[in-house]
């Protein structure tokens, strides 16, 4: 299969031919940097400032609007009013975000997006068809993989792969990490930028600390689950430090082997006291992709 994306399941490449997009459009962009210059008297140049966010990206997706019905057959100028109208509809979705699903062979990424504006239609009466370009932006930047991966660790560990996460490009920001009692004051290390989370208390043998980096919340519960719903909330008693920490949790970075590009892999270093042949990590996430 080529390059092509998938709105909320539909394909925008028609596969009777309503609708078919621009080939030129059939490529995700890559996000810029929010850039930041910060210069000082005596000093040439600029500082340089390190770790600074992406921007959300936004894209052009131009189609064509054609006169097949559904199911092949050529319906002529009311079909393809019909075809606009149905498309029309599927982009006009306002009240969430929309999943944006990026195909090409077995390749595929997707993404929350929204879009932020259609164009007028571009009509040719004549050939029965229509064109028009939507705006399409994606608040949070990179691309996933569309299911959850569980990765299982040792407590404690330095310099372990978190090989469900190879292969990443962008920061994976919302990965849930679960410690497996007995544990004191245990903490996760990324590598790659040394950020660090950590808890301040003792999870007892048979418990599980579960923190959740995307919504910086954490409980300990006493059942094998990932749902924090039941447990004690210790949010009060994580610590994060390294860079971003005042606002955000640990950001799973991959680094990329030194002179070899195609391999990056999620690095992690796991610490606490106290513990015994029961003692674990597992994290779970999804590859994200610039």
């Amino acid at each position: 299969m080529g390059a092509t994306y998938f709105l909320d399941g539909v394909p925008l490449d028609h596969p009777a031919g309503c609708w078919r997009l621009k080939k030129g459009t059939k490529r995700r962009p890559l996000p810029g940097v929010r850039s930041v210059a910060l210069s000082v008297p005596g000093r040439a140049g600029d500082l340089p400032v390190l770790g600074l966010d992406h921007e959300a990206t936004a894209l052009g997706l131009a189609l064509t609007v054609y006169s097949s019905t559904p199911s092949g057959a050529d319906g002529g100028a009311e079909q393809m009013e019909h075809n606009l109208e149905a498309l029309g509809a599927l982009l006009g979705t306002r009240h969430r975000l929309m999943t944006l699903k990026w195909v090409t062979g077995t390749i595929v990424r997707v993404a929350g997006v929204t879009v932020e504006a259609v164009s007028e239609p571009e009509y040719f009466p004549g050939a029965a068809l229509a064109k028009l370009t939507a705006v399409v932006k994606v608040p949070g930047v990179y691309w996933r993989d569309e299911a959850d991966s569980t990765w299982a660790g040792t407590l404690p560990g330095a310099g372990q792969i978190v090989t469900p996460l190879a292969g990443s490009t962008g920061p994976i920001v919302d990965a849930l990490l679960r410690v497996t009692g007995p544990a004191v004051q245990p903490s996760v290390r990324d590598v790659a930028t040394g950020g660090t989370v950590a808890y301040t208390g003792t999870v007892q043998a048979g418990e599980h600390l579960l923190i959740d980096c995307g919504t910086l919340t954490a409980a300990v519960v006493a059942t094998d689950t990932w749902d924090q719903a039941g447990g004690t909330d210790v949010t009060g008693q994580i610590q994060a430090t390294g860079p971003g920490s005042a606002f955000r949790w640990l950001h799973l970075t991959p680094a990329m082997a030194v002179g070899d590009p195609h391999s990056r892999a999620v690095l992690v270093d796991a610490t606490a006291l106290g513990t015994s042949g029961a003692s674990a990590l597992m994290i779970r996430g999804r590859r994200s992709y610039l």
